[in-house]
């Protein structure tokens, strides 16, 4: 059995309710985290089994029966809990573990619990209700393992009574003047914030009625929204779940007035910070470093500045220092797929830099595929749409990218230009497993298969989510009367990049294909509407040597294959002689950071909450997590060579992407994707009237622009709108003037 396992469910035997974290991580796994430790097991069996390294963890307070007393000592030694202890008598003897620093877990049981308190002690933390501890035989972020002390196991040693000695005071709330500067909530790496919020807010006192209650709730949110950065959503968030459900008795947030009091709690700390406290004076703890030590260069870098502002500002409110926040560009990945992109960039006529993002996107995918994956088995494969307008641009990516694969010597990454059936695609990537198709104005392709005008293409698309599905696999293709005629193809990496007009791509996609899978499978890059001026600067130079040999040296790259055979030599074997016994070649495992992987757990509990799930973009939201992680697969593969890793930077990048592009959708391609003629005619006299915004557009405009249709049949669709007021009309002499309902002059504010 897992040893992990294991112990989880020796632990759980014991009366410990327990829950998994990220491996050698102090990050939970579950959506929940710590509210979902359990003694459970079949739930602990069915955890272990999805993550077998998963760290384990146990719930402190009154659910497991244990309170803990965290003692540490920091790496450089200026923090030492030890030392700490020599104020106090000695502990009583009691289950003990050793930490991976040097440090120990006592557990103690009581009738009266402790508050929880992080900085009890320089090196002391005390573990309650809403806390927990990660428990042998886990394994520390440092490589360490934590173990029991020697005859201090559970079992082997009974858990003493509390010590009295070593309980926190009640704090009330400062009740100094406020600080002179206000201070803008800081942009920067919100994940760690939260995580240091997470570990925070529930060692605040709790509000009990008849005792101070209210300034009990006030500190808590003085806390989160000034000492460690939040904004007042995300305050709302964590003292929701993780101060109101132990307060005696807890606000009621089902009643608006309870609600709005609580609201107002946070609102009057965000006017009101603590005089004697710096800002960000919990964020800036070093007790919490272990948090933050996943975060970007740039967090810190913000903190600093903040708290610079804040000094500055009780010194020379005259002349408070300008703070900006870090920008975060979507079109500005790092590491080889950003130097892609501004190579291309440098040298467009029409900067569309959201459209090379997505045609180098699909290069990487192409070029490291089948030679990485992460723990997950995530595959690099993907299919991104680049819709924009006639004449905007569209073309020069992919132009690019042909230029690099000539000048890098990866010409055969690419596949044909254009296809007649699905049977070319799965011949081409049988000869080739890691292919790049660059498809120009792929929405004509699609209304033909939507309309069934081409019987050889309509399996395309089957074709193509197979392919994406069996990427970590073996695709089998369809049995002929001749053996030789069927397809065996290792792990495809079949990526696309097809380009098309909003109009035509829209066509080519019913409202079905919004909820079938091969629409989620698909992302979709929008380019504005608003075509940008040519850059008459831009000269055509060559892709920089640099990155010809950074792109040559991966597609040269041949990890080892399970028989001995490299993944090229792999490549070439013939698909009908491959057999079932003939094993894939293993790729680079390229591991994950826990602060990352809680990224993208965020991303699929965001997916997945029933505002989203009872949408129509439903089902697309669903891969948003899968498609998420194959972007920072790509990233963090061109971003280091020797030794890949997702880090909480790639994570978010990743993460942020996919978001931009649902909602863009959402808001743009959705409301233009039609099941019928009828719908689709409406579209376009909708787009007619809305281009004309709140100038209007005069009903001959409307006729010159849709010749195709008959008089009736126009005249019949405007009536439509009027009645459901998509439009409105009025009389103009002999003819009408329309807006759409957005651009009524009747509905503009003055």
């Amino acid at each position: 059995m897992n040893h992990f396992l294991e112990a989880a469910l020796r632990y759980a035997e014991f009366g410990w309710h327990v829950f998994p974290c990220v491996p050698n991580q102090k990050v939970p796994i579950t959506k929940h985290g710590v509210k979902d430790a359990t003694r459970d097991a079949d739930q602990i069996q069915a955890w272990w089994t999805q993550w077998p390294a998963a760290n384990v963890a146990v719930a402190c307070g009154a659910e497991s029966g244990v309170y803990v007393i965290d003692v540490d000592v920091t790496a450089a030694g200026n923090v030492n809990g030890y030392e700490s202890l020599k104020e106090f008598p000695e502990l009583p003897d009691t289950v003990i573990q050793k930490t991976p620093r040097g440090g120990f877990h006592a557990f103690y049981r009581t009738d009266n619990p402790p508050a929880n308190k992080n900085g009890f002690r320089p090196g002391i933390d005390l573990r309650g209700d809403g806390y927990y501890v990660v428990i042998a035989p886990s394994i520390h972020p440092n490589g360490g393992q934590y173990v029991w002390a020697p005859g201090c196991a559970p079992g082997e040693i009974a858990i003493a009574k509390y010590p009295d000695f070593i309980r926190p005071p009640a704090r009330q709330p400062s009740t100094k003047p406020a600080a002179p500067l206000p201070l803008p909530v800081p942009t920067g790496d919100s994940a760690a914030r939260m995580r240091v919020a997470e570990a925070y807010i529930p060692t605040c006192d709790i509000a009990v009625q008849g005792q101070a209650g209210h300034n009990k709730l006030f500190w808590a949110a003085q806390c989160a929204v000034n000492g460690i950065g939040l904004s007042d959503s995300e305050a709302y968030d964590v003292l929701t779940r993780l101060f109101n459900p132990f307060c005696q008795p807890p606000w009621d947030l089902s009643i608006p007035k309870d609600e709005k009091d609580f609201r107002r709690k946070i609102s009057e700390a965000q006017r009101n910070p603590p005089g004697d406290l710096p800002h960000l004076w919990v964020l800036n703890n070093p007790d919490y470093e272990h948090l933050r030590e996943d975060a970007p260069q740039e967090a810190y870098d913000w903190a600093e500045a903040m708290l610079a502002n804040h000094l500055a500002g009780q010194q020379a409110v005259e002349q408070p220092l300008v703070i900006t926040a870090p920008e975060f560009r979507l079109d500005n990945p790092p590491g080889l797929i950003g130097e892609i992109c501004e190579w291309i960039d440098a040298t467009s006529l029409i900067k569309q830099p959201l459209l090379t993002l997505a045609c180098a996107l699909t290069f990487g995918g192409a070029l490291f595929g089948r030679k990485i994956k992460d723990t997950l088995g995530t595959r690099t494969n993907l299919y991104c749409m680049g819709v924009a307008n006639s004449s905007s641009g569209k073309n020069h990516a992919p132009s690019q990218i042909r230029n690099l694969c000539t000048h890098s010597g990866c010409l055969d990454l690419l596949g044909g230009e254009s296809t007649a059936s699905d049977s070319a695609i799965e011949e081409r990537v049988a000869c080739s497993p890691s292919t790049l198709f660059l498809w120009d104005e792929i929405g004509f392709m699609l209304k033909d298969i939507k309309r069934g005008l081409s019987p050889h293409r309509a399996a395309i698309v089957s074709l193509l989510m197979r392919l994406y599905s069996l990427s970590g696999s073996v695709y089998t293709g369809r049995e002929y009367a001749e053996s030789d005629k069927r397809r065996k193809i290792i792990q495809p990496c079949c990526c696309l990049y097809g380009s098309s007009t909003p109009i035509r791509f829209a066509e080519g996609i019913s409202v079905g294909e919004l909820e079938d899978g091969w629409l989620a499978r698909c992302l979709c890059f929008r380019a504005s509407d608003d075509i940008p001026r040519k850059v008459r600067s831009t000269s055509d130079q060559p892709p920089p040597p640099g990155l010809c040999e950074k792109v040559a040296q991966w597609f040269a790259r041949q990890p080892q294959a399970t028989d001995g055979h490299t993944i090229g030599e792999f490549a070439r074997f013939d698909p009908i002689l491959a057999s079932a016994t003939d094993l894939p070649p293993t790729q680079i495992v390229v591991p994950r950071t826990g602060a990352a992987e809680r990224l993208f757990i965020m991303l699929d509990d965001e997916a997945h909450s029933p505002e989203i799930q009872e949408s129509r973009m439903g089902a697309l939201w669903r891969k948003a997590e899968e498609n998420a992680r194959k972007v920072a697969l790509i990233i963090a593969a061109g971003a280091n060579y020797d030794a890949p890793e997702i880090t909480e930077a790639v994570a978010e990048y990743a993460c942020q992407l996919i978001r931009h592009l649902l909602l863009q959708f959402t808001e743009r391609t959705a409301p233009e994707i039609v099941d019928n003629q009828i719908e689709f005619d409406k579209q376009k006299i909708f787009r007619i009237i809305a281009r004309h915004g709140t100038r209007g557009c005069v009903h001959r405009t409307i006729t010159k622009q849709t010749q195709r249709m008959n008089r009736k049949g126009r005249d019949a669709l405007i009536a439509d709108m009027i009645e459901a007021e998509r439009i409105l009309r009025e009389p103009e002499g002999r003819t009408f003037r329309y807006w759409s309902a957005e651009h009524s002059p009747w509905t503009q504010k003055p």
